[in-house]
């Protein structure tokens, strides 16, 4: 009797270390899993008016609106990021371990194939007695109400235009680059927060604030 109790006590005292055993394994693999980096992916589709070549840092981006680049090294100074085609190069795939990264690296390259298809426009507008804009080949001569006119210099990738002398309207391939410029017009008569007068965007409100009451 006691040689088969020490028996049975001996299985059991087995079966309970190799339970214990593939709990601990199990844990390990948890935590090993845990500290591997999650690897963020998105594949494009490459429209057909679209080609896209990579050289070295720099992805050139052509369509039927003409091209446009974007560096990696500037963008990516880290190398979190890494850019790949299939073999037909009809798909563009996006890896990256950062989340944040990941979804500005996403949106940028959205941004470049529709400029190269489509662009992108602003359009601003001038509020204000005697405000105009009038444009002479590439340089924008605004009237703000100041003693003399501002003028300012388009480059010669983005285009624009008068609707009429309130009305301007950007169009340009790069949005990064109309966004930039028309935030430099904007800032050269903020709108008023009294009155509304300078420029804005098309779409956008002012709070106006109430002035002092005599």
């Amino acid at each position: 009797m006691e040689s088969r109790a020490l028996r049975l006590t001996q299985s059991q005292s087995q079966d309970f270390s190799g339970s214990r055993n593939f709990v601990i394994v199990n844990l390990i693999n948890k935590i090993l899993n845990s500290m591997k980096p999650q690897l963020y992916r998105h594949s494009f589709q490459i429209p057909e008016t679209v080609k896209i070549e990579k050289k070295d840092h720099l992805v050139k981006f052509s369509g039927p609106l003409g091209h446009t680049y974007l560096n990696l090294n500037k963008m990516d100074p880290n190398g979190l990021g890494g850019i790949f085609f299939s073999r037909e190069k009809k798909d563009l795939e996006l890896l990256s371990p950062s989340k944040s990264f990941f979804g500005l690296f996403k949106k940028l390259i959205e941004n470049k194939m529709r400029g190269v298809t489509r662009g992108f426009l602003i359009y601003l507008k001038i509020v204000g007695i005697g405000y105009r804009a009038n444009l002479t080949h590439d340089t924008l001569h605004l009237k703000l109400g100041y003693s003399h006119d501002i003028l300012y210099k388009i480059p010669p990738s983005v285009k624009l235009f008068l609707i009429d002398p309130t009305v301007i309207c950007l169009f340009g391939l790069d949005k990064n680059q109309i966004t930039q410029i028309a935030a430099k017009i904007r800032n050269l008569r903020r709108p008023s927060v009294y009155k509304g007068k300078g420029i804005r965007l098309i779409n956008e409100k002012i709070l106006l604030k109430q002035g002092k009451k005599k």
